[in-house]
């Protein structure tokens, strides 16, 4: 396939030259097109029409170690395909993400016209080899702490309760309308940043990010409780943001590809929609892991109706003491 006399080289990006198509690819592995096609579209390709060489030697490698690890009995099948899925999804993201960078880059320096192309090119040939290397690393660590999650898992042989939480900006709707687009991109990545910041160096989990969303887990109660009082009061103190609403419970969860559902998931979303701007709101099973921790306080509500989970009596958190005082 050529590449434009003026445009970004992509065979440069993949690393090899597209000279291949899908049924040559899938003669040289041993498996059926269609076989093919369900692990690429897994990881979030369209399907190519048969004949066009879109497919290099490092798609025959791709699908040799799909194949392996099924024929290996390391995955089964459709694990193989859950793995694809996630790497496809995480990929995604982080090739937009240095995408969306190389154009602010290139905007910030004011290359413009037929250098812009060029200097893309040159910036794409820069930053590749570079960010292949962050992402094993990534991967590499963030294993590193998965297993150790899991070990916990293994050692009590079951599901251990865990503490899920959504943080939920308040009338984001309304504000994304007030602001240009620029200002929502800061406002919405500047939020991202510090959610994940405050939640990570607390010991905390994202689980995803929706933009003004979060959701984050922990397996302990008093580091989610950490979690959501340091947050209130750091968004609180931001004058352009009318502010966030909470909610936590604590219980068991189904977790997959990294996701987490169940009965707490679903109770800390709706109790996060019930909360006042800057409030947080714990389930009852959350009340009581905390009740008798140092540094909370706890202001039982009223039983009130909770879609789909019937009459429940919620908490509000407080700090016993303010955090003015502790840090004093």
């Amino acid at each position: 396939m050529t590449t434009p006399k003026h445009g970004i080289d992509f065979d440069a990006v993949l690393g090899k030259p597209r000279e291949l198509t899908s049924s040559e690819v899938t003669d040289t592995v041993g498996i059926p097109t269609y076989k093919a096609r369900r692990y690429w579209r897994a990881m979030g390709f369209a399907n190519v029409p048969d004949g066009e060489r879109e497919f290099t030697s490092a798609d025959i490698d791709a699908l040799q170690t799909l194949r392996r690890l099924v024929g290996d009995e390391v995955l089964r099948e459709p694990q193989t395909i859950e793995l694809t899925r996630t790497l496809g999804r995480t990929s995604n993201r982080l090739a937009n993400s240095v995408a969306e960078g190389m154009s602010q880059w290139l905007d910030a320096v004011g290359v413009t016209g037929a250098e812009r192309t060029q200097a893309a090119r040159n910036l794409a040939e820069r930053v590749i080899p570079d960010v292949e290397k962050l992402l094993l690393y990534s991967l590499r660590r963030h294993l590193v702490v998965a297993l150790q999650r899991r070990q916990r898992e293994v050692a009590t042989n079951g599901p251990v309760a865990t503490v899920t939480g959504f943080a939920d900006l308040v009338g984001f709707t309304r504000l994304s309308r007030q602001l240009s687009d620029e200002e929502l991109a800061r406002l919405v990545q500047g939020f991202e940043s510090g959610v994940t910041d405050l939640i990570t160096a607390h010991g905390g989990r994202i689980i995803k990010s929706l933009g003004d969303e979060v959701l984050f887990a922990t397996h302990d109660p008093a580091t989610a409780a950490n979690i959501a009082l340091d947050l209130a009061e750091r968004v609180s103190r931001r004058k352009r943001i009318p502010g966030i609403r909470i909610g936590l419970e604590f219980g068991s969860v189904v977790t997959h590809a990294g996701d987490v559902f169940g009965d707490t998931v679903n109770l800390a979303s709706r109790l996060t929609a019930m909360a006042e701007p800057n409030h947080i709101l714990v389930g009852p099973a959350l009340a009581s892991a905390l009740a008798y921790l140092p540094g909370y306080r706890l202001v039982t509500m009223p039983p009130i109706d909770v879609r789909g989970f019937g009459t429940a009596a919620p908490a509000e958190l407080h700090r016993s003491v303010p955090a003015a005082e502790q840090r004093g």
